[in-house]
């Protein structure tokens, strides 16, 4: 069954920080399609250095298309941060006024009001997420995952539906350009066989369309390319309902070779009926490269 490459899936847990301090985990998935795999995560600063691992696992189970993963902390996000002094800019400040002071001669003392509203004087400093809280993500963003490819065996259960149709629709109109064309041929022979009796008959005008004939009969035999078509639409059959995962290139492949015989088709055959038919089956494998596109 193909697998298809969009899907949504979001995940939100309350997981354990330090002891007695929950925060609120939220996990966004999306996936577009694409021709290779590509991921852009957005992760809190605190957990940034889980990227790698995240991506790497992302790639063995999706495979391919364009991946956008948000990994948000919320309720008690101070967990993650502290507040710090800068003691070395305040023992300047400190200084600095005292030595202002003493130059100046002004009076009064500094208060710790005065030096918390003075700038830089705190910092943030990150704190280290714990291994447990660590694993405890993982697992969250690794369920949220699951659910994404389930989402996307949905979406594949429906393209399985629509190719198979499709399938089916070029596979009967190419036995109907066989039937049309072994008509066209039956009277095409007609033609040169009462062509013949005028030839033996002395006819030289005869001789010369009869030739021509002959030439256009050679030109326009598609049975060659109506077999490899038969043989390629086998194929993509096969691949549809086969258990390997990644089968969008290979579609890929099949639709243009599908592509070339018909095109080859209706180049050599300039039969009206024959012609109507192909472009019908044109029509219907551009139908199904769209749909190819989505495939993983």
């Amino acid at each position: 069954m193909p697998l298809s490459m969009t899907g949504f899936s979001s995940q939100t847990v309350i997981l354990p920080v330090k002891k007695g301090e929950k925060t609120s985990l939220s996990v966004e998935i999306k996936s577009l399609n694409s021709r290779f795999f590509e991921a852009t995560c957005k992760l809190p600063s605190s957990l940034n250095f889980l990227e790698i691992p995240i991506v790497n696992n992302l790639k063995q189970k999706l495979v391919r298309g364009r991946v956008f993963l948000s990994v948000k902390v919320a309720g008690n996000g101070e967990l993650f941060e502290r507040v710090v002094p800068v003691t070395k800019i305040v023992k300047d400040y400190l200084s600095s006024s005292q030595e202002l002071k003493k130059k100046l001669k002004i009076k009064g003392e500094i208060t710790i009001s005065d030096i918390i509203n003075l700038p830089n004087v705190f910092s943030f400093e990150r704190e280290v997420v714990g291994k447990s809280f660590e694993v405890a993500v993982l697992k969250v963003i690794n369920s949220a995952v699951d659910k994404l490819i389930a989402n996307r065996k949905a979406e594949g259960v429906l393209l399985k539906k629509d190719l198979k149709k499709r399938f089916d629709f070029c596979g009967k109109h190419i036995d109907k350009i066989k039937i049309l064309f072994k008509q066209f041929m039956k009277k095409k022979k007609e033609e040169a066989k009462n062509m013949l009796i005028l030839v033996q008959n002395g006819d030289q005008e005869a001789e010369k369309h009869l030739s021509d004939l002959y030439d256009l009969i050679n030109k326009i035999d598609i049975n060659e390319e109506v077999v490899r078509f038969k043989s390629h639409l086998d194929g993509a059959k096969k691949l549809l309902v086969g258990k390997k995962i990644e089968k969008g290139k290979q579609f890929e492949f099949i639709l243009q070779e599908l592509a070339r015989e018909i095109n080859t088709i209706a180049a050599k055959c300039s039969n009206f009926d024959i012609s109507s038919v192909a472009v019908d089956v044109k029509v219907e494998l551009e139908k199904v490269r769209e749909q190819v596109q989505n495939i993983v």
